[in-house]
């Protein structure tokens, strides 16, 4: 079972390799043939260990481990944990390229900006929605001033830096994917549009797409499980951070809402920075609707503007990390993972405090 991703083409990127140890149409970076097959089609020699996560990424950099970052499309200083921990990285980089469409928290810390064109809007490609559907998009609008499409920006750094990967636009790209991805081999922009959207697997142009994946059963078998143990919070941890931080979205918004915060259409909807809390728990601590409290973590501490919602169970706290008034993730440490072994993302505990008007 697969969740809902959170943004647009969450599912698009990771089916070309966006994450570590996989290239495109899932095939492993560590098996041998199929990097021999990668570099006779890319004419260049592949590594063979695995990259790092983004969380990994910045750890490093706060480390002094990573000089240099370039970050495209990610608002790493307000969407990773620890977004003090995240600045302080940030800060420490020799040089560091942001990509985006809009300024950011996290271009601010940039030594170069470049400015890139909105996919859905002001640029020719294919979005892939969780059900692994490809669908066209087109341009609808010209980009302002000097903004590129990421493929180009992408394309022109390589080719200054002595590789020329020859494509002209997004279908040439789309066409080059089909050539090395089995499960894209029969897609297209051409047949997209024709057809309109496919569900891969579609290995050949006669193939129609697979609605259900693995309806005959998985490749590997059996699913694979692994045994994990429940275990109590500490009396001491709880006591001193009673509450159960869960830092969430809301419908109107997106991310850290560097889109979404410049539409009037939506920000009519906007919940707004605030930190939801119990009734009863709002009484509890004598607090009103729309006052402003302390909430201190074990990393850190904000100033916070409180709502009573009866949407939120007793012992539990909501808020999102939208809005640029409120970085929710400025509380949350960023822990170990015990499975991977990598830092991950982890709902906090914390405390109130009610501010002492002078």
């Amino acid at each position: 079972m697969r969740h809902l991703t959170y943004e647009n083409n969450v599912q698009g990127g990771v089916d070309v390799g966006c994450a570590p140890g996989r290239l495109p149409g899932y095939q492993s970076l560590t098996d041998p043939e199929v990097r021999r097959r990668f570099e006779e089609v890319w004419r260049c020699r592949l590594p063979s260990f695995v990259g790092f996560r983004s969380t990994e990424m910045i750890d490093m950099a706060r480390r002094g481990l990573i000089k240099m970052l370039y970050i495209v499309g990610e608002n790493s200083v307000r969407s990773h944990p620890d977004s003090k921990a995240v600045a302080e990285a940030l800060s420490k980089l020799e040089f560091l390229v942001v990509q985006d469409i809009f300024m950011t928290e996290t271009a601010e810390y940039a030594d170069v900006v470049l400015p890139a064109v909105s996919a859905a809007l002001e640029d020719y490609g294919t979005f892939t929605n969780t059900e692994r559907r490809l669908q066209l998009t087109r341009k609808v609008v010209n980009p302002p001033d000097e903004a590129k499409p990421d493929w180009w920006v992408f394309t022109e750094l390589a080719r200054r830096l002595g590789y020329d990967m020859s494509f002209r636009n997004s279908s040439d790209i789309m066409k080059e994917i089909s050539r090395v991805a089995p499960i894209f081999g029969g897609l297209s922009h051409e047949r997209i549009e024709r057809e309109g959207g496919i569900q891969w697997p579609a290995p050949n142009e006669k193939s129609p797409g697979t609605p259900i994946l693995y309806a005959n059963g998985f490749p590997r078998g059996r699913a694979k499980f692994r045994v994990v143990s429940w275990r109590e919070i500490d009396v001491i941890t709880e006591s001193l951070y009673p509450y159960v931080l869960v830092i969430g979205r809301e419908r109107a918004q997106y991310h850290t809402a560097t889109m979404t915060s410049k539409s009037p259409i939506l920000k009519v909807m906007w919940r707004g920075p605030v930190v939801e809390i119990n009734p009863e728990d709002a009484a509890r601590e004598g607090l009103e609707d729309g006052e402003t409290v302390k909430l201190v973590s074990p990393i850190n501490e904000l100033v916070v503007r409180i709502r009573v919602s009866s949407r939120v169970p007793k012992g539990v706290l909501f808020t999102t990390f939208h809005y640029p008034e409120l970085w929710a993730n400025a509380l949350v440490p960023a822990v170990l993972n015990p499975i991977t072994k990598t830092p991950a993302y982890k709902d906090t505990r914390v405390r109130i405090e009610k501010l002492v008007r002078t």
